[in-house]
């Protein structure tokens, strides 16, 4: 070889090392190591595990001696032995409610995020704030990803009822009211326009506009979810291809028989579809303690009740007054309940897909704090196991949405959602609530700064002043 070529491939070779190790070494990856990572598909847990994060993805899961030198030494964080979730779900909330200031109501959405709770299942209400709501999650990682139906379609008459008999003109404004069949392609057509993720219905006008809406949804081949009032029966409910039954109130649960209960629960099986029981709300509006309820609301101090200092003031507003209509109601929840758990109990033991939800920012369901209480009462009323539990408030949901290749696992090329535990959520599913800190798209958010979050909004909703900023 002459010694130009020489001297040139010597040239070419130190370039090229050079280059690799820029290439390998990024300024921007973070590095977790030391973690025991839980996989929620089976339940193993991986121990003495490093992740390798990068523009938001997980870049690669192994030994820290083997990618080490793909982020730099102060990007290395001692997971200390820690246990590592996937970001977990609510599968049923309505944050248009979370505070009359939009500021605030950003805040308030930061508590989900702070509370484990990465993203959420938006089911419908004022489409003008969900919408600046999502618009602002799209920009900060201290909010929670939002998937949302927008405005829910109603029956049109009892939408004029409420209207009328409540003098409520909002809740006209924000909802689909729905006479007839024929109106419902037109209507679900400027629906999908505004850029919602799927359809809710909570109230039908007749058998034949609910599976009009089931029709034109699968000819969008968009999902549809929602209630299932007595016009139509539930098994053909499920048939037509509702995506999630919400809530474990069915009403048509309450004397329905064993077979007819088990010829639903296969078919839901069978077609993959999920149940969102929100066990929270109900046990705190159908089957509630009255006594305790008006402590939690008038508890200034937080000495007895900490979580009441996470309500807004809107929250509470909503809450006293839904507690006095419930205080009204003549339903006999507590005889109604039994069946209600037995459905519930029989979508567990069948492992029908069960979607973690609590119908969050609603009266006395606090965001994000509420999901533990529903994790727990999962276990509790339901039986589940904790990888039950675990699976449906990460997996399930990510699936539902049909993004099990990017949400809701620990793996290489999976969006960097993650919730790092001090405890082991298998051996107690309490222990969801031992939250050391969160990494949301990739960026980390440290146990000091979703403490300093915290008091913040505690601070605010204490003195109702000027809200400071936790959105960055």
């Amino acid at each position: 070889m002459r010694k130009s070529t020489l001297s040139f491939f010597i040239i070419l070779t130190t370039l090229f090392y050079t280059c690799s190790g820029t290439k390998d070494t990024s300024k921007s990856a973070i590095l977790l190591y030391n973690a025991n990572v839980i996989q929620v598909t089976d339940g193993s847990v991986l121990t003495d595990q490093s992740i390798l994060i990068d523009n938001g993805i997980i870049q690669s899961i192994g030994t820290y001696a083997s990618l080490k030198k793909l982020a730099l030494e102060d990007k290395h964080i001692d997971i200390e032995n820690k246990y590592v979730i996937p970001g977990m779900w609510d599968s049923h909330v309505h944050i248009d409610k979370l505070s009359d200031n939009f500021e605030h109501s950003e805040s308030m959405l930061s508590l989900y995020t702070l509370n484990g709770v990465t993203s959420i299942r938006e089911m419908g209400g004022d489409w003008k704030k969900i919408k600046k709501l999502k618009e602002a999650s799209q920009k900060s990682h201290l909010l929670p990803t939002i998937f949302t139906a927008g405005p829910i379609f109603e029956n049109k008459a009892f939408v004029d009822w409420v209207v009328e008999n409540d003098n409520d003109i909002e809740f006209g404004e924000q909802r689909i009211g729905v006479s007839k069949a024929e109106e419902v392609p037109f209507l679900i057509d400027s629906v999908l326009k505004l850029g919602v993720d799927f359809i809710k219905v909570r109230t039908a006008a007749s058998p034949e506009v609910f599976f009009e809406i089931a029709k034109q949804c699968q000819n969008h081949k968009v999902k549809f979810c929602g209630h299932v009032d007595a016009k139509v029966d539930l098994y053909d409910a499920v048939n037509a291809g509702i995506s999630s039954l919400e809530h474990l109130d069915i009403f048509q649960l309450n004397g329905m028989d064993d077979t007819k209960m088990d010829s639903i629960v296969s078919l839901m099986k069978s077609l993959n579809t999920s149940y969102c029981p929100t066990l929270t709300y109900f046990k705190q509006h159908r089957i509630y303690d009255k006594k305790e309820i008006s402590a939690f609301l008038y508890d200034s101090t937080y000495t007895s009740y900490p979580q009441r200092a996470y309500a807004s003031e809107s929250l509470l507003n909503k809450s006293k007054q839904a507690v006095g209509w419930a205080g009204q109601s003549q339903v006999p929840w507590k005889a109604m309940e039994s069946n209600f758990l037995k459905f519930g109990k029989k979508i567990a033991e069948n492992n029908v897909c069960i979607l973690a939800g609590t119908d969050g920012a609603n009266a006395l369901v606090l965001p994000g704090f509420s999901l533990h209480d529903e994790l727990d009462l999962l276990q509790k009323e339901l039986n589940m196991s904790t990888l039950q539990i675990l699976q449906s408030a990460t997996i399930n949901p990510a699936t539902y949405f049909s993004l099990e290749d990017k949400l809701g696992k620990i793996e290489k090329g999976y969006i960097a959602d993650l919730v790092i535990l001090d405890k082991n959520p298998l051996d107690d599913i309490k222990n969801v609530k031992n939250i050391h800190s969160v990494v949301k798209s990739g960026k980390l958010i440290s146990s000091f700064e979703i403490q300093a979050a915290f008091e913040g909004i505690k601070e605010y909703n204490k003195n109702d002043t000027t809200m400071p900023s936790v959105i960055q």
